[in-house]
């Protein structure tokens, strides 16, 4: 019976697993905002005013359709999250470690079990970005499904 058990959950952890829904072709931009209220895409930092992180989340015949929560995570170079409660980012449960983190942005996608583009944003009006890497992180539903960086000068 014990055999049993262990041979299910092993077999329960491989689903979950192979139902994570992961990412490709990660394309971050980086745009400043002309007084036409146009954005142009930029490479400084102190020009900065809109990060966009662009993907495709793959089809997976395992994982289930329905509605999932796709939350942007940009990590500026000093290890602090970009975001603001009150422009609409909070916190989510990362799956794998139960730990709760800050996310920039989140979108409700309706999931049908096949290749997805999406694109997610950050705008800032008064904000100073710092020149550095920058981390992105994207995750469905509480699981990381692809990382990237974007380098602002």
């Amino acid at each position: 019976v014990a055999r049993n058990a262990e041979i299910t959950e092993n077999l329960e952890s491989t689903l979950n697993q192979a139902s994570v829904l992961r990412s490709e072709y990660v394309r971050s931009s980086a745009f400043k905002m002309r007084n036409s209220g146009k954005f142009v895409e930029t490479a400084l930092a102190k020009r900065t005013n809109k990060m966009e992180v662009c993907f495709s989340l793959l089809d997976n015949p395992i994982a289930k359709a329905g509605e999932k929560n796709v939350y942007l995570r940009i990590v500026e170079p000093g290890g602090k999250t970009l975001g603001d409660r009150s422009a609409g980012s909070s916190t989510f449960t990362v799956g794998a470690t139960g730990e709760v983190v800050q996310y920039t942005a989140m979108e409700k996608v309706d999931y049908k079990n096949e290749r997805q583009d999406i694109c997610l944003d950050w705008v800032e009006d008064e904000r100073i970005y710092t020149a550095g890497t920058y981390a992105i992180e994207i995750y469905v539903d509480g699981n990381l499904s692809a990382s990237s960086s974007h380098t602002l000068k």
